[in-house]
């Protein structure tokens, strides 16, 4: 009789379910190291794309605000930050670009600063050098596009739908183009030189020696509130805005404080936020799976009377 060799038999049921199990358990490893790597990477590209977009809002508005009250035949013999030649009612220049030089308004629209709400910002500059400021590009305005039905308005700053469009527009009731997308908050704060009516070509500062930043919150020209309420020279959680102790004219700006939260375009997957973000008067904590990136810089005008 002729033998077996032993190893002409095949795999036992035992060593198949064994091999099974090794196997099952590697392709468990290699999905989850697969999944975890995705999630990474998708995240990754939803933080870029928050981020870039955010930068690149927040350099062309600085780009603007820089440039206000930019016209090569303007005169400020006072270093007031008003064109002489603008006198207002009257002048035969139609500062506001209604249309109409005889209307009250007039007065309140001759300096590079047209608006300067906490959430709004509207300049003028004579981007052609036809010393009008009315051309397509000499009006522009900064906010979300939920406080910008009428973009003379300035709403309360916040996304009403959790992420909102920033954007920009020319001239006074025209369209308001999206500059940024997926933007939550946006504040201004504007320094100035006043100096009890006599301006010195320095911004004003508190008795601590920190700089006086300040808004106009009823858009009648006038700043009126004070940021930083403790005076500490840090604008926080803990400050709420506070009367200045006299209006300053919006003429009198020299330097515009910006601050744009943006968040990702859509939650971030296995993460939780709970960050306090201040966004100028306003203080933020959401709690949720969206990622956030608060950028804020400060532009100084030069050419409205800053030395």
């Amino acid at each position: 009789m002729q033998k077996r060799n032993k190893n002409n038999y095949g795999f036992t049921l035992i060593e198949l379910m064994i091999a099974m199990v090794i196997a099952s358990i590697v392709a468990a490893a290699i999905m989850m190291a697969f999944d975890s790597q995705q999630k990474t990477q998708v995240n990754q590209q939803l933080v870029v794309e928050m981020q870039q977009d955010a930068r690149a809002a927040l350099y062309l508005m600085q780009q603007d605000i820089r440039m206000a009250g930019y016209d090569e035949t303007w005169e400020d013999s006072n270093n007031d930050g008003v064109d002489d030649n603008r006198v207002g009612v009257g002048d035969s220049i139609d500062n506001d670009c209604d249309g109409d030089d005889t209307d009250p308004d007039e007065a309140n629209d001759i300096s590079g600063i047209v608006q300067a709400g906490p959430h709004l910002i509207q300049i003028r500059l004579d981007e052609n050098r036809d010393g009008n400021f009315c051309g397509v590009n000499d009006l522009i305005t900064y906010a979300l596009a939920s406080d910008t039905l009428d973009s003379t308005i300035d709403g309360d700053g916040l996304a009403d739908s959790g992420a909102m469009d920033l954007r920009r527009g020319n001239q006074v009731g025209g369209t308001l183009e999206p500059l940024a997308g997926n933007i939550q908050a946006i504040a201004f704060g504007y320094a100035f030189d006043d100096d009890l009516g006599s301006p010195d070509g320095l911004v004003d500062t508190d008795a601590g020696g920190n700089i006086i930043w300040a808004f106009d919150s009823n858009a009648d020209g006038l700043l009126d509130k004070q940021l930083d309420s403790n005076t500490n020279g840090v604008i926080d959680e803990n400050d709420t805005p506070i009367n200045l102790t006299s209006t300053v004219p919006i003429s009198r700006i020299r330097a515009v404080r910006i601050w744009i939260l943006a968040r990702t375009r859509a939650p971030l997957r296995d993460h939780q936020y709970t960050q306090t973000y201040v966004v100028g008067d306003k203080v933020l904590t959401p709690a949720d799976d969206y990622e956030r990136v608060l950028l804020t810089t400060t532009v100084n005008c030069r050419n409205l009377g800053l030395r």
